[in-house]
């Protein structure tokens, strides 16, 4: 661990941090900064940093991957902000993975409920669920957790058995594969969905209404087993009907590739979807319903999605009044771009160049 610091700008501790570690081809060794009450502390290794961290302090996690081998058990609040998941604005620092390198995963106690997680991309090829809510049938009300700008590899489930407690939020995140309810609650808002699983339903097990789904893209991928929940402004390029076995939902102006809209289900609510669009016809450009940071998912300008949505904006992820932001970029400042001479000028000083980038929200 680097020594405690006092009363330090966040902002010029990451400096110096990013700075005396990018000389060495430009490369920079992953750092954890660890913030609360006016005080900061700046660590090299995950583990040692969550265990000092004091409940409710924020962890800026530098671009690299960070790698628990035990997997983690939270169990306070902490905050987790990385540097981005995206390529494009992480040039300069790489994206920030959270991985275990075992089949180890991470997952949060009652005790680390409200916790929040940006930014960061997790990724643990050994297990099934890179993310869990809960650690046991008997603590799994994790409550009030919030995702925002973040990548899932492997499955994300909120809860260890249904039903449970949990309630979560995911805004503008990207899933690779299943999120699983256990019938908690969760609201997910201009997401993308592009895992395919052949049978059942990538989205599944929030009976009793627990899912509200806003402004998602949904490439191939199709909710199921999730009885009075709602979703609205939302695309779905599946094939088949993508709402399934859902008796009681509420589904209002959504565009799907499907000429059904529900298979199996009984009594339901809708209006206002478009059916039957041909999938060539919907994106700007997205062609093998696999997602990749070179898609671009606005929609054409012919398609029925624009301004379609309930608010008057487009359907899909850039609807609403805060549409999804090209290249997932942090809302703290991130370093762009960073050019370091090779040696000392004249003066023996060292010439350096930071391009500093942020979006508002």
């Amino acid at each position: 661990m680097i020594p405690t610091i006092h009363m330090i700008p966040f902002k010029h501790i990451l400096f110096g941090a990013v700075v005396a570690t990018a000389a060495p081809a430009l490369a920079q060794q992953p750092r954890i900064v660890v913030q609360h009450a006016g005080s900061v502390q700046v660590f090299s290794d995950l583990g040692e940093a969550i265990t000092a961290a004091q409940n409710n302090a924020e962890l800026y996690l530098s671009g690299g991957s960070f790698v628990l081998p035990g997997g983690l058990a939270l169990s306070k609040t902490l905050h987790f902000i990385g540097a981005g998941v995206h390529t494009d604005s992480t040039a300069a620092s790489g994206p920030t993975i959270l991985s275990t390198g075992t089949s180890a995963n991470f997952r949060l106690n009652s005790s680390a409920s409200g916790s929040s997680f940006s930014y960061i991309t997790f990724n643990v090829p050994g297990n099934g669920i890179c993310f869990g809510l809960g650690t046991s049938e008997l603590d799994q009300t994790v409550e009030s957790v919030e995702f925002h700008r973040c990548v899932f590899w492997q499955t994300v489930s909120l809860g260890v058995v249904a039903p449970c407690g949990s309630t979560s939020s995911f805004t503008e995140c990207i899933f690779h594969s299943t999120l699983y309810g256990c019938n908690a609650t969760t609201q997910v808002t201009r997401c993308i969905f592009d895992y395919q699983a052949g049978t059942g339903a990538e989205i599944s097990a929030f009976q009793g209404g627990g899912l509200t789904m806003l402004n998602c893209v949904c490439l191939g991928t199709r909710i199921g087993d999730s009885g009075a929940s709602v979703v609205m402004n939302s695309v779905f390029t599946r094939t088949s009907a993508p709402f399934w076995q859902s008796s009681g939902m509420t589904m209002t102006n959504n565009l799907l590739v499907s000429p059904d809209l529900t298979s199996n289900m009984g009594s339901f609510t809708e209006s206002g979807n478009i059916l039957g669009v041909p999938e060539g016809t919907i994106f700007m450009g997205e062609s093998d319903t696999d997602y990749q940071f070179s898609d671009n998912l606005h929609l054409q300008s012919t398609c029925p999605g624009v301004g379609a949505g309930t608010d008057g904006t487009d359907m899909g992820i850039y609807g609403t009044d805060s549409p999804y932001k090209d290249g997932a970029m942090p809302h703290t400042p991130y370093f762009r771009k960073v050019n370091i001479a090779p040696g000392t000028d004249a003066n023996g000083s060292l010439p350096v160049s930071v391009r500093v980038a942020a979006q508002p929200n």
